[in-house]
């Protein structure tokens, strides 16, 4: 496909403009190929995620976290090497972080809801689907609420475990059973007193700081904490697949965490 019009299409697709956001969310590296035929997809942009993608032979690399997130002002260091290595490979590189967390078709957050309304059997007319998740001005995550209650272990296996997430699960809440949760992939702990005060049994996140453990432990707020990268896994696999699907591009997994 002509990388500028497959460009075009994943800016407004993503609605990248509509997102104040840290990364510098859209094509972050350009390259001379006129066509894109095989696409790299991965959680983060790394100088062995690059060592991958040189040895797939991909044309472009779609990241969930880029090189470039607002506050460089030159090209030295760890970024001049990352962006080198692209330059000296001809391959590009897309960026796309909050708008990738949020979005309702192919995002972290909807792939995580998903996933579990799947696995438990969840159907039309038993559940109710909310936004939650302010973050930078835009509502990133999901909240679910469902009528039959599931027991509080299954939030580890099977479904944690399916999901290949971290089993950290912290009952701080003492629930035998839990009937609402509410989604925010990435380094999301600090939504633990949100979540509590709009009465959702359990959050799933992938990361926090210490200080909002203790608040979740104060508030008796039950949380999984899945992993950063492991909740952010989701998002690009299923935009690479909608690439793949409507544009007929070949796509594969750079799957290198550290």
């Amino acid at each position: 496909m002509n990388k500028l019009e497959l460009v075009k299409y994943l800016d407004e697709y993503l609605q990248i403009d509509n997102f104040q956001d840290s990364s510098k969310n859209g094509l972050q590296v350009d390259s001379e190929k006129i066509e894109i035929k095989k696409i790299g997809y991965s959680v983060d942009a790394s100088t062995y995620i690059f060592d991958k993608a040189i040895e797939e032979k991909v044309d472009m690399v779609l990241s969930h976290h880029g090189i470039f997130w607002g506050h460089e002002s030159v090209l030295t260091g760890i970024p001049f090497r990352r962006t080198r290595q692209l330059l000296n490979n001809d391959i590009a590189l897309y960026a796309v972080h909050l708008p990738l967390d949020a979005h309702r078709e192919v995002g972290n957050n909807v792939g995580l809801m998903h996933a579990f309304i799947n696995m438990f059997g969840l159907q039309d007319g038993e559940y109710k689907v909310e936004n939650f998740g302010e973050y930078h001005g835009s509502t990133i995550g999901f909240g679910l609420r469902f009528k039959n209650k599931i027991h509080i272990s299954n939030m580890v296996t099977p479904y944690a475990e399916m999901m290949q997430l971290n089993k950290r699960l912290y009952n701080f809440g003492n629930k035998e059973y839990f009937s609402s949760i509410a989604f925010v992939s990435g380094g999301a702990l600090s939504s633990a007193g949100d979540a509590n005060k709009e009465g959702y049994d359990v959050l799933l996140t992938g990361e926090g700081a210490h200080q909002d453990m203790i608040l979740a432990k104060e508030l008796g707020q039950t949380v999984l904490i899945g992993g950063h990268y492991e909740t952010e896994k989701i998002g690009p696999k299923l935009l690479a697949y909608h690439l793949r699907d409507k544009f007929g591009i070949e796509i594969v997994y750079l799957d290198e965490k550290y």
